[in-house]
């Protein structure tokens, strides 16, 4: 459904104005909901357990004012067609600052380094020839479908996880190489056979993704996203758009509050909260979690059906993350790369070039999965000593003194309050099932979900933006109940005082 008719649903559908709603998460999903549902006529306020505003949106800023130099630590990058995230984008003001977002794959000059051999990335055909062992080099597949698997291994490798890059590799011997002996390869080549198409290829042969494992089917369709030449950014940072929305939004923010639990009951919520190290609950009528499944599940949670608890204990996080030096100056550019990225190899994965002109900071590090736990065990020193190390061997410069001025990480893996990246639909343990969206989405009575968890585009801007106003939907066209006295469902804990949260 478009956005302009699910903005229209909710309004022609709000005929009780006035509710109240309790917002639990002060990301992007959260700030949403709140606009939307003030501007219908109710009355919000959002708890938010960290110290920041934001969520996984989070621009990380060296320096004070607009030119500043700034690394994105969270979100990053919106697909052209994302249509709820450029509307939102547009409403706060921001549509001037959309700007050309260059990619992985995009910039010819970015470098690779397999195995300790850097090169460019229009030499990669040929390096790639000399380099791939095995079925790469088995000539009972034409020299095009030995390139072609080579290319392919070469994109999975530098986007995905560790067990993906092994699941790629198996379906490859067992009997992928088989299926692209089969097609004809040759539309997706460039001019001069030097460079694949996989938009295209893997858009128009469903034969070939219908014969990959499930979890690298369901990959492939990230990597057509993260691949893609349409991709945008907000030129100045991503966490412009929160910021616009928090001042746009009259209720409370409330930072510092942690949701210790969650009670359902038959006509309202009670949350449980701990603030300054005090122990509250409150009965609401109205209650939107935006909480990640990752962290939910570690609260008391009561009233919730089965198929629910199933939903928010079994939902697959994937870690993530992010290493961003501020450096003195731009000397990737000498290089010939104004940005994209390259592949920097041993577990650091992607390096990513700014393409906003004036930014001097590069994302040296951007890794998933696996590689992104080995990096977040690290301590913070030696994740950046790490880095800086790794990338020196493609980018020299980058271990010259005072190249580096400043250094900021996040391992979303060990964040407290997120406890994973991002949801994933994909996983590379075939034993293992993903929940479906519309399961985690699905409300408890009057408590409500949302996020990029209860999505269609999880891990996307995309995806918390569209579940929160089906969330709003929801919340609009519920049937207020009649009994305003406290619900008899609802047990009050012995160790919390109740307190009316709007009041407080």
């Amino acid at each position: 459904m478009d956005i302009q008719t699910m903005l229209d649903m909710c309004r022609l559908r709000n005929h009780t104005t006035g509710k109240k709603i309790l917002i639990l998460g002060a990301g992007i999903a959260g700030l949403v909901a709140a606009y939307e549902l003030e501007r219908l006529g109710h009355t919000v306020e959002i708890i938010e357990a960290s110290d920041r505003i934001g969520g996984r949106i989070w621009t990380h800023r060296f320096g004070d004012g607009e030119d500043a130099a700034y690394g994105e630590l969270g979100a990053m990058r919106i697909p052209s067609d994302h249509e709820y995230t450029l509307h939102y984008v547009r409403e706060m003001g921001l549509g001037d600052k959309l700007c050309k977002f260059v990619t992985v794959f995009e910039e010819q000059n970015a470098l690779m380094n397999m195995e300790g051999k850097v090169f460019r990335m229009k030499d990669a055909p040929r390096v790639l020839q000399e380099q791939y062992q095995g079925i790469f080099k088995d000539e009972r597949y034409s020299e095009q479908t030995r390139f072609f698997a080579a290319w392919l291994q070469t994109i999975v490798n530098a986007i995905s996880p560790e067990s993906l890059r092994k699941s790629l590799e198996r379906d490859l011997q067992t009997h992928l190489m088989g299926e692209l002996e089969r097609l004809d390869l040759t539309p997706y080549f460039s001019e001069d056979g030097e460079t694949i198409d996989l938009q295209n290829f893997i858009k128009e042969n469903p034969s070939f993704r219908a014969k990959c494992s499930q979890a690298l089917d369901m990959f492939l369709s990230d990597i057509l996203i993260e691949t893609s030449h349409d991709l945008l950014q907000i030129a100045g940072g991503t966490e412009q758009i929160i910021d616009r929305l928090v001042a746009s939004i009259k209720g409370n923010i409330n930072c510092n509050t942690e949701v210790t639990g969650l009670q359902v009951c038959k006509n309202s919520v009670r949350v449980s909260l701990q603030k300054n190290g005090e122990f509250y609950s409150s009965n609401c009528d109205y209650v939107l979690c935006t909480i990640p499944f990752s962290v939910l599940r570690k609260l008391e949670l009561v009233g919730f059906d089965r198929k629910k608890l199933e939903s928010i204990h079994n939902t697959v996080y994937c870690p993530a993350t992010k290493v961003a030096f501020n450096c003195a100056q731009r000397f990737w550019e000498k290089d010939g790369i104004r940005g994209g990225a390259s592949f920097s190899g041993e577990g650091i994965r992607q390096t990513y070039y700014p393409s906003v002109k004036g930014n001097t900071t590069m994302l040296a590090s951007y890794s998933i999965g696996e590689d992104a736990d080995k990096m977040g065990a690290m301590v913070e020193q030696e994740r950046y000593d790490y880095v800086k190390k790794v990338v020196g061997k493609i980018h020299p410069e980058i271990q010259e003194e005072g190249m580096v001025v400043d250094e900021a990480s996040i391992a979303w893996g060990n964040y407290k309050w997120s406890a994973g990246g991002c949801t994933i639909h994909w996983d590379g343990d075939e034993s293992k099932h993903t929940i479906n969206y519309l399961e985690a989405a699905r409300p408890q009575n009057t408590l409500f979900f949302a996020g990029e968890h209860c999505s269609r585009f999880p891990a996307w801007i995309q995806g918390s933006l569209e579940s929160a106003l089906e969330a709003v939907y929801d919340i609009v066209t519920h049937k207020p109940r009649l009994d305003k006295s406290l619900d008899a469902s609802c047990i009050l804990p012995v160790r919390a005082n109740s307190i009316n949260i709007f009041a407080a």
